[in-house]
């Protein structure tokens, strides 16, 4: 007998029909979450990229209203006095940077005072843009305007000066001090051009001196100074390279071989004053070579001052050293940064014996170069004591070297044996 509230399902639908649709839920459940976190975060894209704008627009109408002002202050105030100049504003906790830029003109330009022909001013172009931190692609706001000096503003029995800063890719470095000493005094910032023009000045000498902290010239001179002369009616140009310093921090390296700790490091960059290479000394296997103009190009190095140190040197007669050899790649330089490099020398092996071919322990041996251009003084080391086989291994600059052995004297002559590039170097010396 079958009880009436419990009929029998033969085919068991109503059980099946519950676990589907308890299968079902669940997966309902997390394609609905699935799309709502999409819509989600689409949702908080527009809301983020809608206040971002609304933020660039303010931000972008308060730089406008700080030109408008910037450039009223520019019509207001004495013509003479007017100066480039970069202050800073802060409205509502962000702060704006007011560039005020001076550019003296002739009449129809189509260059800026440093560039073309040099023409005599006559009309002062000034430009002012607001920026501030986190632009995101938004333009500056401009205002520009042209200024005629007033009539009898500026003595016309004068003359001025063209000072074009360059940066290290050779384009203009904006916003670099320029200062003018002489017979008037006067201090500007360069331009968008990279331009400092001083109109209007006495006849008379002049020295025109960069002072941007932390920046050097292609000599890594701090605060590079040129001297010129003023003419009536006349303009004198300058220019400088100028750039935020470099450094190296180069450890020179022989393998196992022992370096002398006082090799000087040379570095060879092109335009390097006046031979294309510098030569640093030290007392210490690691050396930190600091305001270095940043070069595009980069500094080649290698040890020792000597001429015939350089793999590519060449004597007085323009005959090469080492036919063939090279140079070690250049070393790329980091604007504001120090980069590492090695700098390797080779190792030779010196052996010290007596007039009977028997090895001498204990042999202090020295590496003496002779004096030539590159090393007016010449070059001598220590380069340590023999082993018991009479043996020594020490590293030296590339060149020709006289050994000879302390506290003794020669057979014959100290032997003099050349250490050259990409090969090994050896000397036998021979002591009474």
């Amino acid at each position: 007998m079958v009880h009436p509230t419990r009929r029998r399902n033969p085919l068991g639908l109503g059980a099946s029909r519950r676990r589907d649709e308890d299968g079902f839920s669940l997966l309902e459940l997390i394609i609905a979450l699935g799309i709502f976190a999409i819509i989600i975060g689409a949702v908080a894209s527009t809301i983020s990229a809608g206040l971002n704008l609304t933020r660039n627009n303010r931000n972008r109408s308060i730089a406008a209203n700080l030109a408008a002002e910037e450039m009223d202050r520019v019509r207001s105030a004495d013509f003479t006095s007017l100066a480039a100049a970069v202050t800073t504003r802060e409205v509502d906790g962000v702060p704006y940077s007011v560039h005020r830029e001076l550019t003296w003109i002739p009449r129809d330009a189509t260059n800026g005072p440093c560039d073309g022909n040099n023409a005599n001013p006559e009309l002062l172009r000034v430009r002012v843009w607001v920026d501030w931190p986190a632009m995101r692609g938004v333009r500056p706001a401009e205002s520009d305007t042209v200024l005629s000096p007033p009539v009898g503003a500026y003595d016309a029995s004068t003359g001025h000066i063209a000072v074009k800063v360059l940066n290290r890719n050779a384009g203009p470095a904006v916003s670099r001090v320029v200062n003018l000493t002489g017979a008037a005094d006067r201090t500007t910032l360069t331009n968008s051009d990279g331009c400092a023009f001083f109109a209007f000045l006495p006849a008379g000498n002049y020295t025109v001196t960069l002072a941007s902290l932390g920046f050097v010239d292609r000599q890594g001179t701090a605060n590079p100074a040129q001297s010129t002369s003023v003419s009536v009616g006349a303009v004198t140009s300058l220019q400088f390279g100028y750039a935020r310093s470099a450094a190296l921090d180069l450890t020179l390296d022989s393998g196992d071989a022992p370096v002398p700790s006082a090799v000087p490091v040379t570095i060879g960059y092109s335009q390097l004053l006046p031979s294309g290479r510098r030569t640093i000394p030290g007392t210490v296997t690691s050396r930190l070579l600091t305001d270095l103009f940043p070069t595009v190009e980069g500094y080649t190095a290698w040890a020792g001052g000597c001429a015939d140190a350089d793999p590519e040197g060449v004597d007085p007669d323009g005959v090469a050293y080492w036919p063939g050899a090279m140079r070690a790649a250049p070393i790329p330089t980091v604007r504001g940064g120090t980069t590492d490099a090695t700098v390797g020398l080779p190792a030779v092996e010196v052996e010290v014996t007596n007039a009977s071919d028997v090895p001498v322990a204990g042999a202090t041996v020295v590496a003496t170069h002779a004096a030539d251009f590159g090393c007016p003084a010449g070059e001598t080391y220590t380069l340590g004591t023999t082993d018991e086989d009479g043996e020594l291994t020490a590293a030296l600059p590339y060149g020709t070297w006289t050994f000879s052995v302390s506290g003794t004297t020669p057979a014959s002559t100290w032997p003099a044996a050349p250490v050259p590039p990409d090969a090994s170097a050896s000397a036998q010396v021979v002591v009474q």
